[in-house]
């Protein structure tokens, strides 16, 4: 018996996501993690976050923003929402026979879907699993989610950006049409679906160790947590962009260019009608430097009235 399936009993999602780091490295041939996050947003490794999430929103309502280490899109977490990954030796294992795995699972359920090109799983052209992986020397990642009863309603709350312009190299997200699973089968449950993925993956690979395990506590697994869920961390990891916004004043129109590296305001550029011809050689100095954030811009004494105008607006769209 070289398989497992691993239950994580935390709701955290940066701690179940350094639990799947500490699986990658368990010598099981085969492996089924199921875990369920409190509501938080997950980008992928190359995201800017400032473009995928409205992190105001996110800040007001405890909403974690968590980074994971593969690829793809922006997706929010809830516990209506089962996460799955598959571990498994990166010569053998594939992603259409994982695929194959919880379409098998779900028809158990008497729920029929499909993969999409994609790489996303569809239930009557709704998107229901979204999925990304990752390879190690010796492992294929192969992580996904299932949307069973999650409240889809706040999800544009926290994945649709404030109104402003950012241009970036960062990943984008892929805009889909999103439906639960709830809506093929009214009394469906979490562990209804996790009990599904078991019985396929021990029917398709044989007798597993069964584990249940609280990543939060587990030590191995602590010590990577801050590789996915430190805020200060994943903001300076996001790749470098610009933020550009124009607005008229009573005053004159301004256009304002804001540089960001890391999490800093590394230059500034501005172009103005205004009669004020020190404007710009004066927001430079009140903001290079700066974090990027909306409390350290609100801390800022700009000491005049086009500058303080300036300030307030920036702050509306951050």
């Amino acid at each position: 018996m070289n398989q497992a399936v691993y239950y994580s009993t935390s709701h955290d999602c940066a701690a179940n996501l350094a639990g799947e780091a500490y699986l990658m490295d368990v010598p099981y041939d085969r492996i089924l993690y199921l875990w369920v996050n409190d509501p938080c947003v997950v980008i992928g490794r190359f995201q800017n976050p400032h473009s995928e999430c409205n992190l105001a929103a996110m800040k007001r309502d405890g909403v974690q923003l968590v980074r994971r280490q593969s690829g793809g899109g922006a997706v929010y977490h809830d516990r209506g929402n089962l996460c799955f990954t598959l571990i498994g030796n990166k010569e053998t294992a594939t992603k259409e026979e994982n695929f194959a795995l919880v379409i098998d699972a779900l028809a158990l359920l008497g729920i029929t879907a499909e993969q999409s090109g994609r790489n996303d799983i569809l239930r009557e052209g709704k998107k229901i699993s979204g999925n990304a992986f990752q390879n190690t020397k010796t492992k294929f990642v192969h992580h996904g989610t299932l949307l069973i009863q999650s409240d889809l309603s706040v999800m544009a709350n926290y994945l649709t950006p404030s109104d402003t312009k950012l241009a970036s190299k960062a990943v984008k997200s892929v805009a889909s049409r999103v439906g639960n699973l709830k809506e093929a089968k009214d009394d469906i449950t979490v562990e209804e679906v996790e009990l599904a993925l078991e019985h396929t993956f021990r029917e398709r690979y044989g007798e597993c160790e069964l584990v249940h395990i609280d990543f939060s506590e587990f030590e191995p697994a602590r010590e990577n947590y801050r590789l996915f869920g430190d805020l200060d961390l994943i903001l300076k990891r996001t790749p470098p962009f610009t933020h550009s916004f124009t607005h008229r004043f009573a005053w004159g129109e301004v256009t304002l260019n804001l540089h960001i590296t890391e999490d800093r305001i590394e230059s500034v550029s501005l172009f103005t009608d205004s009669l004020d011809t020190t404007l710009a050689e004066r927001i430079e100095a009140l903001l290079v430097g700066v974090r990027y954030e909306a409390a350290e811009v609100a801390g800022l004494d700009a000491g005049e009235p086009t500058l303080n105008e300036l300030i307030a607006y920036l702050l509306t769209r951050l």
